[in-house]
């Protein structure tokens, strides 16, 4: 048989808690009930480890990591409940899991107290990993904990994760939790600005896994990830890699959407490995149809390649001189974004191919591009007009960037983002960008821009 006994994506609102949100919980009862009975059908597995994987807590970018503590720690003090918990770790599984993940030179990293706080970081569990652990104690489990927090990488990659954490069990039988949210997004009064995608996202999700339609899960847009802004999806897309090459049955428990946030219970029986079908997983290749972007590639692997820069061929559409941007992303993770507003080299390819080098290498949010993740960035850029001044009437975030100037700070934000749709979400951006006071918003001076924008 099967270590792996059982598997289940669920949400991690704080307000179910006992002592926290109390008047709404009434509101999310369906989703209690759902809780409740996934709590019961796991512990009629009986696992001995229950494996949680949650998108909060400290992240990185460029792993996925595993809290490697004798005993893990976790309290909702921060939501305004005495409720905590200590649960033993498996620190054989741990072991397990670091081992398969170097041998296939996976970022899947144990991280310590003492690592954790050199990035100013405490070891305690997040809500996203206590919350079905709560249930659990509460229906009657007793056992050991992996707590694995994913990080921001291609999407491949956190599946091929999740097949290591799926045979990472050796004899012990333990469960998956995958923990997370769907959108954030589906109301007016939602934690973030109401966006129909959000609609759209949460019932591909609930349907996908309601009918065992595992890849129709896995294929959601980059795009509508980011206007659904969910925070579920990569521990879903984990799990489902655990799942690879095991029949595997799913139900959706219950599905609801109060406060803008989407709820959703599921739970899944898997087969022993080797049962189902091995899926290959399907990955998107960047296409590259500008010009302006297979220039930008261009430059960056001959940078990388041999550490000097680019002289670019200078033809028509990029022989004229303007400001541009060039933005790099890891599927839905901005890798990399460096621009100029005012052209500063001689024509739009030298321009291009600088900004794209400084891109890849220079902005201080993140680590140099190596050229093994080259192949993967998704690349775009913005050439833009030049900048007009604007009042707060005239800005429109779906069609003009915005520039804001104050005391000699300036803050820029490029159009269409998604997440940013309205003008105020823009402006405010911008001023956190530039280091503007809220309060002093109205004194900002205001240009805005357009772009074209090439893929």
């Amino acid at each position: 048989m099967s270590p792996l006994k059982f598997a289940s994506l669920v949400p991690h609102p704080p307000l179910l808690i006992q002592g926290i949100g109390d008047e709404e919980k009434k509101e999310a009862q369906a989703t209690h009930q759902a809780y409740q009975q996934f709590a019961a059908r796991l512990v009629e597995t009986n696992p001995s480890t229950v494996v949680v994987i949650t998108p909060h807590g400290p992240l990185f970018a460029d792993a996925y990591t595993i809290l490697a503590e004798e005993t893990l720690r976790g309290d909702f003090t921060p939501f305004g409940s005495v409720v905590a918990m200590t649960w033993p770790a498996d620190q054989d599984y741990i072991g397990r899991a670091e081992e398969l993940a170097a041998q296939r030179d996976l970022p899947l990293v144990p991280i310590n107290s003492r690592q954790l706080a050199s990035h100013q970081h405490g070891p305690e569990l997040d809500h996203g990993t206590m919350l079905p652990l709560w249930y659990l104690k509460q229906a009657g489990w007793h056992g050991k904990v992996v707590c694995i927090r994913i990080g921001g990488l291609a999407p491949e990659q956190c599946y091929e994760i999740g097949k290591i954490l799926g045979q990472a069990g050796g004899d012990t039988d333990f469960a998956l939790v995958a923990s997370g949210d769907l959108s954030h997004c589906l109301t007016e009064d939602a934690p973030s600005p109401y966006n129909p995608a959000g609609i759209e996202f949460d019932q591909l999700i609930v349907d996908a896994l309601a009918q065992q339609d595992y890849l129709a899960a896995l294929t959601i847009t980059p795009e509508l990830r980011q206007r659904a802004a969910e925070c579920g999806w990569r521990p879903l897309v984990t799990l489902l890699g655990a799942l690879d090459g095991r029949s595997t049955s799913s139900q959706v428990l219950s599905y609801q959407g109060p406060f803008g946030v989407g709820y959703l219970v599921a739970t899944f029986d898997p087969g022993p490995l080797g049962s189902g079908e091995r899926l290959q997983f399907p990955r998107a290749r960047p296409r590259d149809a500008s010009p302006h972007v297979r220039l930008a590639r261009q430059a960056i692997r001959h940078y990388l390649e041999t550490g000097q820069p680019m002289k670019p061929e200078v033809q028509p559409p990029l022989d004229k001189a303007a400001g541009a941007f060039v933005s790099l992303k890891l599927d839905d993770q901005l890798r990399g974004c460096i621009g100029t507003i005012h052209p500063e080299q001689d024509n739009l390819a030298e321009e291009i191919a600088t900004n794209a080098v400084s891109a890849a290498g220079q902005d201080p949010r993140f680590e140099p591009v190596t050229l093994q993740a080259l192949d993967q960035l998704i690349i775009s850029v913005d050439v833009l007009s030049h900048p007009e001044p604007a009042s707060f009437e005239d800005l429109d975030p779906a069609k003009l960037g915005l520039i804001a100037q104050w005391q000699g700070r300036s803050g820029l934000l490029l159009p269409d983002l998604p997440g940013v749709d309205s003008a105020q979400e823009q402006l405010k951006i911008v001023c956190a960008k530039a280091g503007i006071p809220w309060s002093k918003a109205q004194e900002a001076q205001l240009h805005t821009f357009s772009v074209e924008r090439y893929h």
